[in-house]
């Protein structure tokens, strides 16, 4: 016990020591999955030795990414293949960008409304001097004479509003689709230039490989990306800009991305 107190003022004479105190405060146990005894930290959360433990973590993380649903792929257009969720955002934005007409919002509103057409008509009904109680048939008669013209012609005008509608927004959809795919072969090329290569080149060397969103150094030359702080897509005279470049890691920059899905490949992911 001197021994080990002695050795205490220096670091790795404190690194021995906790260690020492560590392995004598683990509790003793037999895995269940590989049958190891001895001391061990793993057996309190589980039962597991350490090597047993962390499988079953990956084993379960393998498990919850699994059980999420895939990402399949949609023709969104002739030739045209995307995601599931580039097609949805997609579709979104020509939905947006092809309004619906007048005579169709006026006509949902109508719709909305048309739980109150009885009581409609028994102010008209009151109005031109016919008042009537609720439980009278001739009420509910009127009513429905009243409010079934009403309702189809409803559900008429929304349905042939939609179906001329229709076509519009997928042609508009395709054109999203095409627009998309030629800017990312664009930016493919862009990327694969010589011109970049070393631009890119130089702003690491410049900017060293440090992230400059979440300040951490970046060891792996895979996770090391330079990016454009005005995308290119809009700003195509900074593409070659050091101004406008630095450094970011992989995630950061799949976060900025993330954040400005409309502009595909607005960063350096090679």
């Amino acid at each position: 016990m001197h021994d080990e107190w002695a050795a205490f003022g220096t670091d790795e004479g404190e690194s021995k020591v906790a260690r020492r105190w560590s392995d004598a405060y683990a509790p003793y146990g037999t895995c269940r999955k590989c049958g190891r005894s001895g001391k061990d930290w793993a057996f309190k959360y589980g039962g597991f030795c350490t090597g047993c433990c962390k499988a079953w973590r990956r084993a379960k993380a393998e498990e919850h990414r699994t059980l999420k649903p895939p990402n399949e792929n949609v023709e969104v257009a002739h030739g045209i293949i995307v995601t599931r969720n580039v097609a949805a955002r997609l579709r979104g934005r020509a939905e947006v960008d092809i309004p619906h007409t007048r005579r169709w919002r006026w006509a949902t509103r109508v719709a909305r409304v048309e739980m109150f057409l009885p009581l409609a008509a028994a102010g008209l009904m009151y109005v031109v001097g016919v008042p009537l109680p609720y439980h009278h048939p001739v009420f509910w008669v009127a009513c429905f004479c009243l409010g079934y013209p009403v309702l189809l012609a409803t559900e008429r005008l929304i349905e042939v509003e939609a179906s001329q509608r229709r076509p519009k927004v997928q042609a508009r959809l395709e054109e999203l689709a095409r627009a998309r795919q030629q800017r990312i072969a664009e930016a493919e090329q862009f990327y694969a230039s010589a011109e970049w290569r070393l631009v890119r080149r130089r702003v690491i060397d410049e900017q060293g490989h440090v992230c400059r969103s979440c300040g951490r150094r970046i060891n792996d030359d895979n996770d090391l990306t330079v990016d454009h702080v005005l995308p290119r897509s809009r700003f195509p005279d900074l593409a070659l800009d050091r101004s406008n470049l630095h450094v970011l890691c992989r995630s950061c920059n799949s976060a900025k991305r993330d954040a400005t899905a409309e502009e595909p490949n607005s960063g350096d992911a090679h």
